[in-house]
């Protein structure tokens, strides 16, 4: 009887023993399946998201400047340039300036124009009007166009500009046709040379008396 427990014992043991082995073997292999599993797996997962960049990335829309203080679009103007006492207008190509009397002044337009080119001038109030001294009204006493060696006074030449009205107004208007030649000066007497009119920027409209009213012209061609 003894015998009979101590071998029922034994093969209880070993069928024990048996079924830990079993499970023990089963788990490894279900261990090692998913070890192998696991590669792919990741493999899958990387494979996918290189495949779809759209997931990851995002475009950003460019963001439209401007700089401070600087419109975008349109155009430039220039303002108006004050040189010594005349002023001038890149709008209309005149050119005015005050005179030495009180409300007197001078207009050129344009102010700057090629030989042959016609341009119209205003005088206003540039001489003395006083009747009871014989100074009648008008807007000066004569109008000359002056060249770099021709000036104002005995012996400068120069070339006289018609105006009108010459008398019973202190304002005045001209339209001059640039000349080709000028009358230059001669402070020896005898014959006044006659020079040609050449490109430049020392040329002037002068009244008489004593200049006062007088302004700048730039000759572009000859």
């Amino acid at each position: 009887m003894v015998k009979v427990c101590i071998l029922r014992s034994q093969v209880h043991r070993i069928a024990g023993v048996s079924a830990l082995s079993a499970a023990a073997l089963l788990s490894a292999a279900a261990c090692s399946t998913q070890a192998k599993a696991a590669p792919s797996a990741l493999v899958a997962e990387h494979s996918t998201a290189a495949s779809s960049p759209a997931a990851t990335t995002r475009s950003i829309a460019p963001v439209a400047t401007r700089s401070a203080g600087h419109p975008t679009t349109g155009t430039s103007t220039s303002a108006p340039t004050a040189t010594s006492s005349a002023t001038s207008s890149a709008a209309t190509g005149c050119a005015s300036a005050k005179g030495s009397l009180a409300g007197s002044s001078i207009t050129v337009c344009p102010a700057s124009a090629p030989v042959g080119a016609v341009v119209h001038i205003a005088i206003k109030g540039c001489t003395t009007v006083d009747p009871a001294a014989g100074l009648p009204k008008m807007a000066a006493a004569s109008l000359s166009f002056l060249g770099p060696d021709s000036w104002l006074g005995t012996d400068g030449g120069g070339v006289n500009v018609p105006f009108s009205p010459k008398t019973g107004s202190t304002e005045a208007t001209a339209a001059f046709t640039i000349p080709a030649t000028y009358t230059g000066g001669n402070e020896n007497g005898g014959a006044y040379p006659t020079l040609k009119t050449k490109p430049g920027t020392t040329y002037d409209f002068t009244t008489d008396p004593a200049g006062q009213c007088s302004i700048h012209f730039t000759v572009t061609a000859s």
